[in-house]
């Protein structure tokens, strides 16, 4: 009698479960990050497994797309959302627009910040080859009660900057982290900083501008991520003005 084939599901448990070594401080860590299952893998090992590959990789790209959509929809376990993020990663120059209509959905699933960074890195990648594509659905997400969403709609603009890849159009970065200023969600407050951050490294001037602008508004961890890359001449004055607007 034939074995039946394994289920993408069963393959992909297997091989985690099989890789599983006892660290429990690090899985109470994970744990507290996220309600997912966690199985206490570090993020090296999961890379490993997902390079190793699956028997569905002989599949064409559509198919592949379908299974991990599958997997990314329907996983209760943290460790295997994050392999459709780490294939994606290595395989981002086939990432295109029917990517994008399918993989846009995965932002509803997020509740952790690790696997929000992670897909926003790709829906980064989508922002850059097609910014009047993706860019009416950041401005959706930029109003979404989802705080995750809210924190895609920015982190998913320049992620991290790079002379190795095409800057956004200003712009539209600044005019969605404009919004998100006064936001009191704490992920949405770290990623306003972390963009005001990185478009410093792409438009100082313009970035400083809008710091001023937005000073006393800015909590103090959006400040703290922003003004990580001010020189000591641009940062004193800007801390020197809040601390007086404090006292008041």
């Amino acid at each position: 009698m034939l074995r039946q084939a394994q289920s993408p599901f069963e393959e992909i448990e297997r091989h985690l479960r099989g890789r599983v070594e006892p660290d429990p401080i690090y899985k109470a860590f994970r744990e507290k990050t996220s309600k997912l299952n966690v199985l206490g893998l570090r993020l090296p090992i999961i890379q490993e497994i997902e390079q190793t590959g699956f028997s569905f990789y002989k599949n064409p790209q559509n198919e592949i797309l379908n299974v991990w959509d599958h997997v990314w929809n329907t996983a209760t376990t943290h460790e295997v959302m994050y392999l459709p993020l780490f294939y994606y990663r290595r395989h981002r120059t086939e990432l295109d627009p029917p990517h994008w209509r399918v993989m846009k959905q995965w932002i509803n699933r997020v509740e952790n910040w690790e696997h929000a960074d992670a897909l926003c890195q790709l829906y980064s990648i989508f922002f850059e080859r097609y910014p009047k594509l993706v860019l009416p659905t950041l401005k959706t997400w930029n109003h979404s009660k989802n705080p995750w969403k809210r924190r895609a709609s920015v982190v998913s603009t320049i992620y991290y900057a790079s002379p190795r890849r095409k800057a956004p159009p200003m712009k539209s970065v600044f005019s969605l982290i404009k919004p998100l200023v006064l936001d009191t969600n704490v992920y949405v407050q770290k990623a306003v900083g972390w963009q005001l951050r990185e478009a410093y490294k792409l438009w100082p001037q313009e970035t400083l501008t809008f710091l001023k602008k937005h000073l006393l508004a800015l909590s103090a961890i959006s400040f703290s991520y922003a003004t990580e890359k001010l020189t000591t001449h641009e940062k004193t004055p800007l801390k020197q003005r809040r601390q007086i607007e404090r006292k008041k």
